[in-house]
């Protein structure tokens, strides 16, 4: 579930850096303030897409079709109220989080 979680989190905050407004608020630190080259923020949204994707199948091979969606559902809206919150209030430190997400990801799987 942890998986599921942070691989939800991180194509979520990939979809929030793919908006405008969005980009502004979470690059807006002091330590990023450089813009960001066309073509990487023009993927940004395929490739929350297929992290989703790849989020689902993950779900559906661990719980079976028939709880599998649920699960990753339940996983997506559990990783959007975190998400929502930051943005609203600290939204400098999504970021951060995703990367120690994706670093706890790295050391789970290994």
């Amino acid at each position: 579930m942890i998986l599921l979680m942070s691989l939800c989190f991180v194509s979520m905050t990939l979809f929030c850096l793919a908006m405008e407004k969005h980009r502004k608020q979470i690059l807006s630190s002091e330590f990023i303030n450089f813009p960001l080259p066309q073509i990487m923020v023009v993927s940004f949204k395929p490739l929350a897409w297929v992290m989703l994707f790849i989020t689902l199948t993950i779900s559906v091979e661990q719980y079976g079709w028939s709880i599998g969606p649920a699960v990753f559902f339940g996983a997506l809206s559990g990783c959007l109220l975190p998400l929502i919150l930051l943005l609203t209030y600290r939204a400098n430190l999504i970021i951060l989080v995703s990367v120690l997400l994706a670093i706890i990801l790295f050391v789970i799987e290994l």
